[in-house]
């Protein structure tokens, strides 16, 4: 028999309302207004494996990078995959952008690209703040070959 199907994922507002912070600010490379919606204590892990953790480093590793190559380079909520409530408020979310076009720091172009997400989000004083971060870019190829 045939699996059944994957119940549709219902967004909160506060969910809906994070994920919006994070695309706008991106957009705007304004790294003061992505990072206000981080807990003092996250962690980053970035498409190539660094694992930056803290406020102060995952900031600052993200103005460098945005300074060398992300600034002007659009990204874009696709689909918000998962949402699963944790105790507290919490939230955990796998969710999909599409990235455009950019060049590394050695010069290499890369096309855009899709980006899988993981976010533990946690509840605020003002709604959800990031807390960790997970950030894996969609190997098309790959994807070709997934079993499930």
């Amino acid at each position: 028999p045939m699996p059944a199907p994957a119940a549709p994922v219902v967004v909160e507002p506060a969910v809906a309302d994070l994920l919006k912070v994070m695309e706008d600010t991106w957009n705007a490379s304004d790294m003061d207004a992505m990072f206000a919606v981080a807990t003092p204590d996250i962690h980053w892990v970035n498409v190539v494996g660094m694992h930056w953790q803290g406020l102060a480093d995952v900031k600052q590793a993200h103005v460098v990078f945005f300074n060398i190559m992300f600034r002007g380079v659009p990204l874009k909520l696709e689909a918000v995959e998962h949402v699963k409530a944790l105790p507290g408020g919490a939230r955990l979310l796998v969710v999909r952008w599409l990235l455009g076009a950019y060049k590394t720091p050695s010069g290499e172009a890369r096309p855009p690209s899709q980006n899988r997400m993981s976010i533990l989000a946690v509840p605020g004083p003002g709604g959800l703040l990031i807390s960790h971060v997970a950030n894996i870019e969609v190997n098309p190829q790959a994807a070709r070959h997934n079993p499930v």
